[in-house]
């Protein structure tokens, strides 16, 4: 079985290849928040760095607790990984369905962690003369009776693209008809907090919700991530957890940024303003064409004669820029790449590239 496993984010890599220090690698490929991580946080992870010396909480109770408070959950509905990526593949190690249908284009590990659990695997693309939006209809018309899960990732990973709050709860409820849990990824909903079905998924047996403190506060290093559902189907996810695969600093660092009242309401601001003027720059380059988007990155399709993503990519790479191509997503192809929003000098620069390049 061959695994693919090609994400954004390798800036030693990418470094090394092209005769460049890390620090002088600006990473657009993965979309972390520019403002980094609360102060909040950083200050509690020095202060108490010698909680290293000590296990961490077996399931990360008081994490547990906070993540509830702040997503306003019981706490016996939500569940704590190791960033959401560990949750991702303890959803068929739980539920060992044996037919599932993603919606594509998206993030690949959903496929990944189903085919190593020996799931069958079915696909409903999203066309990018919709602008990559679902059409809800077409896609209970292939659910229908035919699968025992869903995934869905909203906003869309890469395209962006926002469900509507409404669409995701008819999906849910219809599919509750056929017996089909609904797995909906919400990594990136930070930045539209009021779309969120997370406390609808307290309600429903079918509805299993994914968020992840990786993107918008800023500690992909830390990991931390969270599933919530009705208290039945995390009781079920619990009995295959790992004790301690939350460290003691990355629950230290979430509890902290989870209370930073400040950093958030300021990261939606900054991160709204940048992203709007980068699109608007990147909508003046001839021959790219972006995609509106409700994260915190922008996808664009190239059309120019003789590039492609993959050769974009290697061009601006030399100058010190990463960006995300997209030939490895499934339903995408090489004219396409992805771009975080960065801060303004930044994008900046990256615009400046893109137009010469």
């Amino acid at each position: 079985m061959r695994i693919n496993h090609t994400h954004g984010g390798n800036i030693n890599e990418i470094a090394k290849r092209n005769g460049l220090k890390p620090e002088e690698v600006i990473d657009f490929s993965a979309s972390i928040n520019p403002l980094g991580i609360s102060k909040r946080a950083r200050k509690a992870v020095v202060e108490r760095i010698d909680s290293v010396l000590h296990y961490p909480e077996q399931f990360a109770e008081s994490l547990t607790d906070e993540a509830a408070r702040f997503y306003g959950v019981p706490n016996d509905c939500l569940i704590t990984g190791n960033g959401s990526t560990e949750l991702i593949y303890l959803v068929p190690r739980a539920f060992k369905p044996k037919k599932a249908l993603i919606i594509n284009p998206t993030f690949s590990e959903y496929k990944n962690a189903l085919k190593i659990a020996g799931c069958s695997i079915d696909y409903f693309l999203m066309l990018e003369e919709d602008g990559f939006r679902l059409r809800v209809d077409p896609l209970m018309r292939v659910l229908k009776g035919r699968y025992d899960i869903l995934y869905i990732c909203n906003p869309g990973n890469p395209t962006g693209t926002l469900i509507p709050k409404s669409d995701i709860l008819e999906i849910v409820d219809k599919a509750l008809n056929h017996d089909t849990l609904c797995i909906v990824d919400e990594a990136f909903m930070d930045f539209t907090e009021e779309e969120s079905v997370k406390r609808e998924a307290v309600e429903r047996s079918n509805l299993i919700v994914l968020r992840s403190m990786t993107k918008f506060f800023g500690i992909p290093g830390l990991r931390i991530g969270f599933a919530i559902g009705n208290k039945e189907r995390i009781g079920e996810m619990m009995v295959y957890k790992e004790p301690w695969s939350v460290n003691a600093l990355g629950s230290i660092a979430a509890i902290e940024g989870l209370g930073d009242t400040e950093y958030i309401e300021e990261s939606r601001r900054y991160l709204a303003k940048e992203r709007d003027h980068l699109f608007s720059a990147l909508n003046e380059i001839q021959g790219l064409k972006p995609f509106p988007s409700s994260a915190n990155y922008i996808l664009l399709k190239v059309k120019r004669d003789g590039v492609d993503a993959d050769s974009l990519a290697s061009t601006l790479a030399k100058e010190g820029i990463l960006i995300r191509s997209c030939s490895s997503f499934d339903g995408l192809g090489n004219r396409f790449f992805r771009v975080a929003v960065r801060n303004r000098e930044e994008n900046e620069r990256l615009v400046k590239l893109l137009t010469a390049s």
